[in-house]
C-alpha cells in the first residue's frame, strides 16, 4: 500500500515514464553506437590486412612451372613480426606453406581448406579464428598469375586491441547509462514538480472554496500554456458559479418576498374578518380581495415553475407553421381596449405573409407581455404604442417584431439587468401595477427556446423599444 501511495503523484509517474523512455532511447543509441564502433574497427583492421597483402604480393614471383616463390632479394613484409600480434604466410596451390613468419608465435594458426576453396574461385576471405584465448582476424587472398590462381597469401592480426577497445567502450556505457538515468530522474522530478506546481495551487484553492464563499480566485500569473489556460478557466468557472449562487440566493429571496406580500394581505384580511361578526357585504369584500391575491400568487407560482423547468431541462415547444401576420394582428386587437382605456394610440405596421414555424402559445405570451408592459408604463394620455413586424432582409431571413412606447424610458444603469428575474426599475410602482419582475425573464427564455432573442433600446424621456428576433423557417 505504501509503495502504491508513493507512485500516486503524477509528478512521480511522469518522471518514471520519462526515465523509462530515456532509458530505451539511450540503450538503443548506445547499442547502435557500439555496433558502429565495432564495424569501424573491424573495417580498419581489414583494410590494414588488405593493404599489407598487396605489399607482400609485390615480393613474390612465379617460376616457369607456375610455382610460387619469394624473391630473396626483396625484404618480405613483417620479416620479424612482433611475437603474438600478427603473422603472414604464403601457400602454394595445394595449401602447402612456401614462406611464413609469426604463425607459431600466435599459437600455430590452422589452415582452413574451406577458406582456400573459396579463395581458389578468386574471392578474398576474411575470418575470425580463435587459437587458445587469442582471437585473430585472418585475411586470405588468392595469388593470380595470368588467368590462373597459383597460390594464396594469408595475413593475420590479433584482435586483442579491438576487443580491449570495445570492452572499454562497454564499460563506459555501463557506467554512463545509470549515472545519466539517475541525473535525469532527479532533474525530471524537479522539472515535473516545478511544472505541476500550479496544479497544487489550483487544488488547494479548490479545497478552500465552498458554496458559502465563492469569492476566492487563483489569479496565477502564468504564461498562455495548458496550465495557464486551466487556471484562467478555473477562475472563470468559479466566477460563473459565484454569479449563479448569487442569482439563486437573490431569486429565492425575491420569490419569498413576492409570496409573502399576498400571504400577508390574505392573513390580515382573514384575521380582521374573524375578529368579530361582520355583515355579508364585508365578507364578500374580503373574499374578493383574497381571491385577487390568490390569483396573483397562482400566476407567480406558474411563472416560477416555468423558469425552473427552463433552468432544469429547457422549455418544451409545440411548433407548427403559423401565419405570424394574422397572429400579431389578433393580439393587437386584444390589447387595443387597454390602450384606448388609457387614451393611448396603438398603431401597427405588419408585413404580410410572415409564415414561421413556432409555438403560437409561447409567441403569444411573449408579445402580450411586451404589449402589456408598453401600455402599462406609458403614463401620458397622449402617448403611443407601436408594433411592427418584418423580415430583417428580403431573402427569407429572420423576422423582427418591434414594440415601441413613448413612456419614460429605462435609465442606462438598469438596461443590463432588465431581463434579470425579479428585477424591477421601480419596485414600488411595479408592485402597484401587479408586476413581479418575471415577465421579461420568461419572455426572453421563450424567445431563446425558439433560437431567437429579445433586445431593448431605450432613451430616458423618449421611450423604449423591445425587439423580438425569431429565426426564419429555413433556419
Amino acid at each position: 500500500m505504501a509503495l502504491r501511495n508513493w507512485f500516486r503523484p503524477i509528478r512521480v509517474r511522469l518522471t518514471l515514464w520519462y526515465v523509462l523512455l530515456l532509458a530505451v532511447v539511450l540503450t538503443t543509441f548506445s547499442g547502435a553506437l557500439y555496433l558502429a564502433l565495432r564495424i569501424t574497427l573491424y573495417d580498419d583492421l581489414d583494410n590494414i590486412l588488405r593493404s599489407s597483402a598487396e605489399l607482400v604480393t609485390n615480393t613474390l614471383e612465379v617460376d616457369d612451372q607456375g610455382h610460387l616463390t619469394a624473391e630473396p632479394e626483396q625484404p618480405l613484409l613483417w620479416n620479424n613480426p612482433k611475437q603474438g600480434e600478427h603473422f603472414w604466410r604464403i601457400l602454394n596451390l595445394f595449401g602447402q606453406v612456401v614462406e611464413q613468419a609469426g604463425v607459431y608465435d600466435m599459437g600455430n594458426v590452422p589452415i582452413d581448406p574451406a577458406v582456400l576453396a573459396t579463395a581458389l574461385s578468386g574471392q578474398e576471405v576474411f575470418q575470425t579464428v580463435r587459437v587458445g584465448d587469442n582471437p585473430i582476424r585472418v585475411y586470405t587472398e588468392p595469388v593470380v598469375h595470368g588467368d590462373q590462381v597459383v597460390g594464396f597469401i594469408q595475413l593475420g592480426l590479433s584482435l586483442d586491441d579491438v576487443h580491449q577497445t570495445l570492452a572499454a567502450f562497454r564499460w563506459t556505457l555501463a557506467l554512463a547509462l545509470p549515472v545519466t538515468l539517475a541525473l535525469a530522474s532527479v532533474g525530471g522530478l524537479f522539472l515535473a514538480s516545478r511544472a505541476l506546481r500550479p496544479v497544487d495551487q489550483i487544488t488547494r484553492a479548490a479545497q478552500s472554496i465552498s458554496a458559502h464563499d465563492l469569492s476566492q480566485r487563483l489569479n496565477l500569473n502564468l504564461p498562455d500554456d495548458e496550465l495557464g489556460r486551466l487556471a484562467h478557466t478555473f477562475d472563470a468557472m468559479i466566477a460563473r458559479l459565484d454569479e449563479a449562487f448569487r442569482r439563486q440566493r437573490r431569486f429565492t429571496a425575491d420569490a419569498s418576498h413576492e409570496l409573502r406580500t399576498p400571504l400577508t394581505i390574505i392573513k390580515g384580511n382573514l384575521s380582521l374578518a374573524l375578529a368579530r361578526l361582520r355583515d355579508a357585504d364585508y365578507y364578500r369584500q374580503v373574499l374578493g380581495e383574497v381571491d385577487e391575491e390568490v390569483d396573483q400568487m397562482s400566476r407567480l407560482v406558474d411563472r416560477l415553475l416555468a423558469l425552473a423547468r427552463a433552468d432544469a431541462e429547457g422549455l418544451t415547444l409545440h411548433r407548427e407553421t403559423v401565419d405570424l401576420s394574422a397572429l400579431l394582428t389578433d393580439l393587437v386587437e386584444q390589447t387595443r381596449p387597454l390602450a384606448e382605456a388609457k387614451g393611448l394610440a396603438l398603431t401597427v405596421q405588419i408585413a404580410p405573409d410572415l409564415t414561421v414555424n413556432i409555438d403560437p402559445d409561447a409567441v403569444t405570451q411573449v408579445v402580450l407581455n411586451l404589449l402589456d408592459n408598453a401600455i402599462k408604463y406609458t403614463y401620458t394620455s397622449s402617448g403611443r404604442v407601436r408594433l411592427s413586424a418584418h423580415r430583417a432582409r428580403p431573402d427569407n431571413s429572420e423576422i423582427l417584431i418591434a414594440i415601441s412606447d413613448s413612456g419614460p424610458g429605462i435609465p442606462a444603469e438598469h438596461l443590463p439587468h432588465i431581463f434579470d428575474r425579479f428585477y424591477r426599475v421601480d419596485r414600488a410602482r411595479s408592485r402597484e401595477l401587479g408586476g413581479a419582475g418575471l415577465g421579461l425573464s420568461i419572455a426572453r427564455e421563450l424567445a431563446r427556446a425558439h433560437g431567437g432573442d429579445i433586445t431593448v433600446h431605450s432613451v430616458p424621456g423618449e421611450g423604449s423599444t423591445f425587439t423580438v428576433r425569431l429565426p426564419s423557417p429555413n433556419d
